[in-house]
Parts: C-alpha cells; sequence; structure tokens
C-alpha cells in the first residue's frame, strides 16, 4: 500500500468522523443554535466524503465508511465540556479543533508526492471546506464572545 494511500484512508476515517460529529451537535443544536451551521456543513461534507471514498475504492482501498474511537471520544468530550461549561463558547472551541485537525490530515494527504490528479482535486476541495467551515466558526465564536446569541450569527452564502 502507497504511503499516501494510508494517508488518505485516516482522511476517510475523519471524514466519518466528522459527519457523525455534525449529527451530533445538530442533535443538541436547539440548545447551542447551530442548526444551520450544522445543516449547510454536513450536507456539504457529506456530498465530498462520498465522492472521496468512491475515488479511493477506485484505487483500491477498502476502508470502511465508520469513524474512529478518537472521534467517539471527541463527541463524548463534548457532551461533558457542554454539561459542565454550558456554553456556547466551549463547544465553539471543541468544533474549530475537531475541523483543524480534519484539516491537518487533508493537508497532510496534499503533501504526498505521486498523489493522482483526482485524489488531489477532491482533496483541494475537501481542505477548502473545512477551511470555510474554520472561518465560520471562528467569526460565530468571535459573535458570541461579544455577547450576541449564536442563533443570530448568520452564515453568509
Amino acid at each position: 500500500m502507497t504511503m499516501w494511500m494510508r494517508s488518505g484512508e485516516r482522511l476517510l476515517e475523519t471524514l466519518a468522523d466528522s459527519l457523525t460529529g455534525f449529527d451530533h451537535v445538530a442533535e443538541h443544536a436547539h440548545r447551542f443554535d447551530f442548526y444551520s451551521y450544522c445543516e449547510q456543513y454536513a450536507q456539504q461534507r457529506a456530498q465530498l466524503a462520498a465522492t472521496f471514498r468512491g475515488v479511493m475504492k477506485r484505487y483500491g482501498s477498502k476502508r470502511p465508511k465508520f469513524g474512529s474511537v478518537l472521534g467517539s471520544a471527541h463527541r463524548f468530550y463534548l457532551d461533558i465540556r457542554g454539561a459542565l461549561d454550558s456554553g456556547v463558547v466551549a463547544m465553539l472551541e471543541e468544533l474549530m479543533r475537531g475541523e483543524a485537525f480534519l484539516a491537518s490530515r487533508a493537508d497532510a494527504l496534499l503533501d504526498h508526492d505521486g498523489l493522482p490528479e483526482e485524489i488531489y482535486e477532491i482533496v483541494r476541495l475537501i481542505r477548502a471546506n473545512t477551511s470555510q467551515s474554520l472561518l465560520d466558526l471562528r467569526a460565530m465564536h468571535h459573535h458570541v464572545s461579544n455577547g450576541f446569541a449564536a442563533g443570530s450569527f448568520r452564515l453568509s452564502r
């Protein structure tokens, strides 16, 4: 197995964690006012993940579309932190941490030499989606830190 293939499979696993995370946060969206964020990025991310999974399969990946134990632990940590801090800021910080981890996985794959063009293109799109998500989360964090409700923040599109 090539080195880029291992990195690609790790990215697939992290994407699965990301999608499960969006579902998880959306379940609690009424509490934290993140529904529009979760809905928008979950739809985009699901399409990108399905495309990437299909391309990786053509190159021989047999990775299942389930996430990792680390992702499950992060969601559990999110629940505990949200319950203890009961704060939107704490939840946003954890979401940013998860998105930064996904971005690092995409960057690691993009750094490989000999990466097939179609893999490069879809990973570039995944990275762009993650970058925009991080920008939106940072803007929402700033908005909430200034005393506004997360629900009053609007994603610009």
